[in-house]
């Protein structure tokens, strides 16, 4: 009887343990991935913008399963931009510890044009819809 006492004691204990010594590495696998996502985030906003300026913002993430990821919102109108910003973040991400060049996925999203953003805009704020013509109401 107070074996099985004892055992249930330290099943208990065990289980106890298990389940808070566990959420906390948990966490602090979590907190670690992050940092490491947003420090390969700045020192690639960093080089861009040394390099650039600050003509693109990339987002850098790590998901659970693949490779890490960046995402950069880019100028498609202008292709000599968007070769630049492929060699800095090949150079940069090549270079950082523990990251091979193939074990990294760059995803480009269009960014729309001065022009396009101007037109836009027009239809937005047009005033046409509020307002209607007593002539062509008549």
């Amino acid at each position: 009887m107070q074996a099985s006492m004892g055992l249930s004691v330290a099943a208990f204990l065990l289980v106890a343990f298990v389940v808070v010594g566990g959420s906390a590495v948990l966490v602090d696998w979590s907190r670690r991935r992050r940092q490491t996502a947003i420090a390969r985030q700045i020192a690639l906003t960093d080089a861009l913008d040394g390099r650039l300026g600050a003509i693109v913002a990339p987002r850098v993430k790590r998901p659970l399963w693949g490779p890490w990821e960046v995402e950069i919102a880019v100028p498609f109108s202008a292709f000599a931009v968007v070769g630049r910003v492929l060699a800095i973040v090949d150079e940069v991400l090549s270079g950082e510890e523990g990251i091979r060049e193939d074990s990294y996925r760059i995803v480009l999203r269009a960014e729309p044009g001065p022009a396009r953003k101007t037109h836009e805009l027009r239809e937005r704020w047009s005033a046409s819809p509020w307002f209607h013509n007593p002539i062509s109401a008549a």
